[in-house]
Order: structure tokens, then C-alpha cells, then sequence
């Protein structure tokens, strides 16, 4: 079920936590092959966890709403500001600061977003 699942998560990104040498979490010197190595890691590490959760989140009904290019909707959107884009219809979603969720259809956190300016 969904804690289950939910639970693997938590045990990817402890993984994620421990990949990290000792000597790298105490201040140590880390050159950049190794520093390089490390951070690429981490971040395939990350984008893998990332792609697990949102595979539970989707069969427990939970979607993501990522608005970027969309008309805004103050329904699903929440505009925090406007960005003044000539190249862009006014009224459309150019910038998402945080991604919104819907549990069956059903809004649980509108997407914060920026907002083509009008004339």
C-alpha cells in the first residue's frame, strides 16, 4: 500500500545520505574528480527517488500539476507575480516556483506560479 511505498522512499534518500564519505560530510578536502563524481551521483540518486515517488503518488491518485506554457487558472494556480514576456501570450503560466497537486481530481495545493504580464 501507499506507506508501504512510501517507506522505500525514506530508505532511497537514507542511501542517498550515507553514499556521502565521512571525510566529504566533516569539511575534508575533496578534489573536483571525486566532488564531480559525488554530485552526479547524488543527482541520478535524486532524480530515481524523485521518479519512484511520483509513480506512488500517481497510483494512489496523487498527480502533479506542472502549468509551465498553460493558460493560468486560478482554480489549480496560484500567481505570486507577473513576468513581462512580449514573446508570450499575457494570461500564460511562465514560471512555476512550486508544483501543485491534485488527490482524485481534487486540488490539495495549487502550483505557485509567475504569470505573462498584460499590457
Amino acid at each position: 500500500g501507499f506507506v508501504k511505498s512510501i517507506l522505500d522512499v525514506a530508505d532511497n534518500l537514507e542511501r542517498a545520505a550515507n553514499a556521502v564519505p565521512e571525510e566529504v560530510k566533516a569539511g575534508g578536502e575533496v578534489d573536483t574528480d571525486t566532488a564531480r563524481r559525488l554530485l552526479l551521483s547524488m543527482l541520478e540518486g535524486i532524480e530515481m527517488t524523485d521518479k519512484v515517488l511520483l509513480q506512488i503518488f500517481q497510483q494512489n491518485g496523487i498527480e502533479k500539476i506542472s502549468p509551465l506554457g498553460e493558460k493560468f487558472d486560478p482554480n489549480i494556480h496560484q500567481a505570486l507575480f507577473e513576468v513581462p514576456d512580449p514573446s508570450k501570450e499575457p494570461g500564460t503560466v511562465a514560471v512555476v516556483t512550486k508544483a501543485g497537486y491534485t488527490l482524485h481530481g481534487r486540488v490539495v495545493r495549487s502550483a505557485d506560479v509567475g504569470v505573462v504580464k498584460g499590457d
